[in-house]
């Protein structure tokens, strides 16, 4: 069950534009809610803005290819090696 504080917050957040998700109390999945107007029911179900992508950047060295520097930032490769972008994806 949700607090007050919660439901506050995913109510601001989803008046503000923000994406909100669903999930049934029985159920471990959480749904988004897309381009509807939602039904509110906090006995039935929890809700949570949802989550943003993480995003890391590594610098893959030519070194036995393994990476050696990451960053939660974009960077440039200052010595030769390979940035690649890891994004999370989140349902």
């Amino acid at each position: 069950m949700m607090t007050i504080e919660e439901m506050i917050a995913v109510l601001t957040h989803y008046k503000n534009g923000g994406k909100v998700q669903c999930r049934h109390e029985s159920e471990s999945v959480w749904q988004t809610f897309v381009d509807c107007d939602p039904r509110w029911d906090f006995a039935e179900f929890s809700y949570r803005a949802k989550p943003e992508p993480l995003v890391i950047y590594a610098e893959i060295m030519t070194l036995d290819g393994k990476a050696i520097q990451y960053s939660t930032k974009e960077f440039k490769s200052t010595n030769g090696g390979t940035v690649k972008k890891f994004v999370e994806v989140t349902e």
